[in-house]
């Protein structure tokens, strides 16, 4: 029974130890539950704001706008409104403020000299946002850009404006698997709600909590806590939040802020749950070997041992006739009674059994060197694999940004397509054909050689030669430089010298990519003041390539710093990283290059050195 219970408290600890970590793991997803959401709307919405710039530039260079053709621009406008069903309704205004042509109909004389997009696109001359608001003519909740428009002399003249629809985020977040009672929030620059989902009696138009809207003015563009009792919970319900600050370029205050919130209670359920479980499941099978250790113990052990210690007296008290043997047989302490009977027959055959161990040491030298040259082969075999799965991963990150760097083009294309249709007739149109047709190829030609960087950069190579390393450091920047500049981070490259190396120059480029991923990885979970940098400067140092890649997201813990390149370690989370990464990243330079890959941390960051 007591070895029932050595056995068992132990595995009890590791349920309870594997709960707690099951629990800790499931705050730490709905912690970044909430930092996805919030990048995932924040997204959306700067493709939306795109698209309306976009828009809004196209339409200011229309003649009939120019000539305040009444009737053909309300036409022109209704038209384009039923190709962009993100957007509520298109207007324009003159200089005064006073609406003249709409895309949705209206009957009396409107002005919006008062609203803040049209004041400010007046003053700066360029996109300006609004605030919540009722709409003049939709008459629904909306969000409005207003972007002024030229005569032939260059002077502002009036405004154009788009009213964004906010409703599309209730699809959004359907469509999103987030954790139960997940709260999301839309709130202009005066802490108006424009959208809010699932919070109950929040609705748009609504004022936002103070205390929490003030935090985020006050704070960075960019923030994840813990709040307690808020939107309607009970007072110690507790909620991870996160929010994010946007803003329109020439803008210095936020014109919307994105926040959302996710129950912690919702995320540890299902952790809760499985341990209650074990814990029970774990008492039942306790109990059940404690009653079993007792009978089989009493059986085969108390009762035999009784009759050995008989037996064991009677041969010290000069009883040879009696055979331990005889009296218990089978088992364990069967094979211990037998010893005693074969005690001599052991000593004899001691040299017999050192013999053998002899010749199994001989052959097991013999043999040594050949099981090295095995174990040589089968790491090497295990590097090929990490640095094949290190292409996949980085590969899946490729499609990442191929999708970034096509978005726009893919929607520049919509717009000369929708362009070229609206014109056809009209004076002009042949020149406009040519001058759309000219823009589109050239939109085409880019896509066309953004795959061929991506083909290029995953194609394998066998042979090592001679590159230039600024020419790699380039050509791994045109792959990120559009995903880092739409995350806000800021990459420059500084050129101090040329350097040529003899290797692999895509093994190289993938080294880059490798760290470079990991510092954007850094931005993701850490703070910093002011705007992400990620700094690479070449150059040379006695006759050798010397590379540095250095950030400014807060630097590594110096109790991991050392392990950063062991394989498989990683501080991510295993739904989120594989910690093959830096290790692979330190085999190519090291091992297939014959240079150096090193790490140290610097005030307020990291620098990677790449020395070959």
């Amino acid at each position: 029974m007591i070895i029932v219970a050595i056995v068992a408290f132990p595995a009890a600890g590791i349920i309870i130890y594997s709960g707690i970590q099951h629990r800790d793991q499931a705050i730490k997803h709905a912690r970044v539950d909430t930092q996805n959401l919030v990048e995932l709307v924040a997204s959306e919405q700067r493709l939306l704001v795109a698209s309306a710039q976009q828009l809004l530039v196209t339409l200011a260079q229309l003649p009939e706008i120019n000539e305040k053709d009444v009737a053909n621009t309300n036409l022109f406008l209704s038209r384009i409104l039923k190709l962009h069903p993100s957007i509520g309704n298109i207007f324009i205004a003159d200089r005064t403020g006073t609406i003249w042509a709409s895309a949705a109909p209206f009957t009396t004389k409107i002005t919006i000299h008062d609203r803040r997009y049209f004041k400010n696109a007046m003053a700066t001359g360029q996109l300006s946002s609004g605030e919540y608001q009722i709409g003049r003519i939709s008459h629904v909740p909306t969000l409005n850009l207003g972007y002024p428009y030229w005569d032939s002399e260059g002077k502002i003249v009036g405004a154009i404006c788009v009213g964004m629809s906010l409703e599309n985020y209730k699809v959004l977040l359907k469509q999103t698997q987030v954790p139960s009672r997940t709260y999301m929030v839309l709130i202009d620059h005066k802490g108006i709600v424009l959208f809010g989902a699932t919070v109950p009696e929040t609705q748009a138009g609504d004022t936002f909590d103070q205390a929490l809207f003030k935090s985020m003015q006050e704070g960075p563009d960019a923030d994840t806590s813990i709040a307690v009792g808020i939107a309607g919970d009970s007072p110690r319900q507790k909620r991870y939040i996160s929010y994010r600050k946007l803003r329109l370029q020439g803008e210095q205050a936020p014109y919307m802020y994105i926040w959302v919130g996710i129950p912690v209670e919702s995320a540890l359920s299902e952790s809760t749950s499985q341990l209650v479980r074990s814990m029970l499941l774990f008492a039942f099978v306790l109990a059940s070997a404690l009653l079993l250790a007792w009978f089989v113990g009493k059986r085969s052990i108390s009762d035999r041992i009784t009759l050995l210690e008989t037996a064991s007296q009677n041969v010290a008290n000069g009883n040879l006739q009696i055979r331990v043997s005889d009296l218990i047989k089978g088992g364990e302490l069967g094979s211990l009674s037998e010893s005693f009977d074969a005690m001599a027959r052991q000593v004899l055959s001691r040299e017999q059994i050192l013999g053998e161990k002899q010749h199994q040491l001989e052959e097991l030298n013999l043999n040594l060197e050949q099981r090295i040259a095995h174990a040589v082969s089968d790491l090497r075999k295990k590097d090929q694999m990490l640095i094949q799965q290190g292409r996949q991963a980085a590969l899946g990150e490729m499609i990442g940004n191929i999708a970034h760097q096509w978005r726009q083009p893919l929607n520049t294309l919509g717009l000369i397509i929708q362009e070229t249709g609206m014109t056809y007739g009209r004076e002009g149109f042949s020149e406009n054909l040519q001058a759309n047709t000219q823009k589109a190829m050239a939109l085409i030609q880019h896509m066309s050689k953004t795959i061929d960087d991506f083909g290029s950069y995953f194609k394998p190579e066998n042979i090592k030669k001679l590159f230039n390393v600024n020419d790699a450091v380039s050509k791994t920047l045109d792959l990120v430089e559009p995903m880092m500049r739409n995350m806000d981070i800021d990459m420059r490259f500084i050129q101090i010298d040329t350097a040529e190396v003899y290797g692999y120059a895509n093994e190289y480029a993938q080294v880059l990519l490798n760290i470079i991923f990991n510092c954007r990885d850094a931005f993701q979970v850490g703070e910093i003041n002011g705007q992400g940098v990620i700094k690479i400067t070449a150059g040379k140092e006695n006759d050798k390539s010397v590379v540095t890649v250095a950030d400014n997201a807060g630097g590594i813990p110096e109790n991991i710093i050392d392990k950063i390149f062991d394989p498989y370690f990683t501080t991510k989370g295993p739904d989120k990283g594989t910690g093959i990464g830096l290790y692979m990243s330190k085999t190519i330079i090291e091992q297939h290059m014959g240079g150096r890959l090193t790490v140290r941390n610097l005030e307020g960051g990291v620098e990677f050195r790449i020395e070959i």
